[in-house]
């Protein structure tokens, strides 16, 4: 669940969840599928993977990145095969050779994990030593915990067992134990998990709805008749908040908390700062008869304060009208 941005936080829903390596990334999905039947082999399969993958990381990153990636990518390999054998070994200890037995050939493919593989390259080794190892476990943990719900679950419904104890159940699927068992579940437990993610995720970047204009009527309302006890700045600031929040005057005016004559003077003396402040940050737009008629009032303003600009105007039309009527004289 940790995830390494660009202010060097961790964030804590990305290994176990944002990029679960089984219900999200759809990684190393086939020991899942064929052995965690019960929740034995799934503690065994979570145990050998996160000795492997942990230890081998942590081994793996002082091999210098000069070395060609090929080159760097089979010696992840061979140092996961080192300490592969004493996970087997103690998994046997734990767990019983049996457990270990019925794994297959499974447990040997942990080896090439996409961890060791795939993130040491693209994420592990450009990080910190330190959030480096708090990322690796995160992943883990991830898996582990998705290792583990899948055997529980198949092993409930299969059997009506968790652990060889027995749980009442009303129906048991017998097919949970086979391969095709697996894929179902896994498939369905990656659409369950993906559909929460996601709608978790969409309501969080919905914006809050902003209270009505009636909430913040009110809200005005007591604070000036006084019911909350608090601090002038927290006033002011709420004062404010209803002032911009405010759209219909009238409507804020007909409530009933302001019946108080005080508190309706004082109230009405905030709308007006209120109108002040948006008619001097936005001038509201007149109607088109309004602006017309002030267009020709301007117009008619700035003839009578420069008339020189318009007495040639005057003049060329008397001179015309006296060729006229010369014209008219000789003829």
């Amino acid at each position: 669940m940790w995830v390494i941005n660009m202010e060097n936080r961790i964030d804590l829903k990305d290994g176990l969840i944002k990029q679960n390596m089984v219900f999200m990334s759809g990684m190393l999905t086939a020991p899942i599928i064929a052995c965690t039947t019960t929740l034995g082999k799934s503690l065994a399969v979570c145990f050998v993977f996160s000795f492997v993958s942990f230890f081998s990381i942590l081994l793996c990153r002082f091999i210098p990145r000069t070395i060609v990636y090929t080159i760097r990518i089979t010696l992840y390999s061979i140092a996961a095969a080192v300490f592969y054998i004493p996970a087997i070994l103690l998994a046997e200890a734990i767990f019983g050779a049996r457990v270990i037995e019925s794994a297959g050939v499974y447990l040997p493919v942990l080896i090439t994990n996409a961890l060791i593989l795939s993130k040491t390259e693209t994420r592990f080794y450009l990080e910190p030593a330190g959030r480096m190892t708090i990322d690796v476990i995160g992943f883990m943990v991830g898996f582990d915990i998705s290792c583990t719900a899948t055997g529980i679950f198949r092993e409930l419904l299969a059997t009506g067992r968790i652990g060889g104890a027995e749980v009442p159940v009303l129906f048991t699927v017998p097919a949970m134990e086979t391969t095709f068992g697996g894929f179902l579940f896994v498939g369905i437990g990656a659409g369950l998990f993906r559909a929460v993610y996601n709608y978790r995720k969409k309501r969080k970047e919905e914006p809050e709805e902003e209270d009505s204009l009636a909430e913040y009527a009110e809200d005005v309302g007591e604070f000036l008749v006084g019911k909350h006890n608090r601090a002038e700045k927290e006033k002011i600031r709420i004062y404010r908040s209803a002032v911009k929040k405010t759209k219909n005057v009238n409507e804020l005016l007909d409530m009933e908390f302001l019946s108080n004559r005080d508190v309706l003077e004082a109230f009405e003396a905030i709308i007006a700062e209120g109108q002040e402040m948006g008619a001097e940050s936005a001038p509201a737009e007149q109607p088109p008869e309004e602006t017309a008629e002030n267009d020709a009032a301007e117009n008619k303003s700035a003839e009578n304060e420069n008339p020189a600009d318009s007495l040639p105007a005057e003049e060329a039309a008397s001179d015309n009208k006296a060729e006229e009527s010369g014209n008219g004289d000789i003829s």
